[in-house]
């Protein structure tokens, strides 16, 4: 299933370049920086704050996974300064409309070129096993801010104090949140996240020494889970005690809830920040105020005590 969308989607892909080029449209020319996904949005948001106009291509509501780019995506891109994405395993149409890019007009910023990234067969790693989801990993995420800051200046260096300010802000509010975090799991009764989606928080879990197990194979959620995961899951959870399965928030909660059914557990959300609804868009969250509100719900699910 995931070949035949993959597929699907560079036809699409092709089918659009083919119908753009020759072609000149006044779409979003103002954009000076377009982004792919909300993380990297909000990021780039908190150091450029009013300075240069900010795009996330990913409409709110869309999941990137999947999303097919639209002619219009292709042309604000092509006429802004600066292309911010995270990588060639999650935006896959990303490296062949880099291909068709000039390099002398749009500065192209790939976060993940200086990272470790996750796989999920460490004897075979394939693109497809390469785990994307780098910023919900505080320590990563400032990383990604400094890998940003740079191409920014690069594209208005007379601002660059400013910059440089506001994202040394930025990277405190993040060591904030990584001292929430290892408050947090210091003091849970649980040491498992039991997750009922593709599991997203890969980074996360290894960065603060905490488990986790998923029915799903692989880091997308078209994948499937396997009867035998989820037997297995069922298992642990009859036998650990730990009673709260978490369910990725956005995405149907289906297997979730069928392990919820069969164990009597309760289930928790958890915001994989990803992507983002409209009316959170439209109301201003952040990146920050996901991952608060996944420490509330963890602390819940796995037990906290002061």
């Amino acid at each position: 299933m995931m070949k035949v969308k993959h597929l699907l989607s560079i036809i699409g892909f092709s089918l659009s370049l083919f119908l753009l080029f020759g072609c000149t449209s006044s779409t979003e020319t103002d954009v000076s920086i377009t982004t792919t996904i909300f993380p990297l949005y909000d990021f780039t948001k908190q150091i450029t704050q009013d300075k240069l106009k900010v795009k996330m291509i990913l409409p709110p509501g869309n999941e990137p996974h999947t999303y097919q780019l639209k002619p219009k995506d292709i042309l604000t891109i092509r006429n802004s300064k600066m292309f911010i994405y995270t990588g060639p395993f999650l935006e896959v149409w990303a490296d062949k409309l880099i291909d068709v890019l000039d390099e002398d007009e749009v500065l192209v910023l790939n976060v993940s070129h200086n990272l470790e990234l996750h796989h999920e067969d460490e004897e075979e790693e394939h693109d497809h096993d390469v785990d994307p989801h780098i910023w919900v990993d505080p320590i990563l995420a400032m990383t990604i801010i400094d890998n940003i800051l740079e191409y920014i200046i690069q594209i208005d260096p007379e601002n660059a104090s400013f910059y440089r300010e506001n994202a040394e802000k930025y990277k405190e509010e993040l060591s904030k949140l990584d001292l929430a975090y290892q408050d947090l799991f210091s003091k849970v009764e649980h040491k498992t996240i039991i997750f009922g989606g593709h599991f997203v928080f890969g980074y996360l879990a290894e960065r603060y020494g905490i488990l986790h197990v998923s029915p799903y194979k692989g880091f997308s959620p078209d994948t499937l889970p396997t009867t035998r995961n989820l037997h297995n899951l069922i298992n642990l959870i009859q036998t650990t005690g730990n009673k709260t399965i978490f369910y990725e928030e956005m995405i149907n909660p289906e297997v979730a809830e069928v392990l919820a059914q069969e164990t009597g557990a309760k289930l928790l959300p958890l915001n994989g920040a990803g992507y983002i609804s409209k009316k959170d868009f439209d109301e201003g969250v952040t990146y920050l105020d996901l991952m608060y509100q996944n420490i509330e719900n963890l602390k819940k699910g796995l037990n906290y005590h002061e």
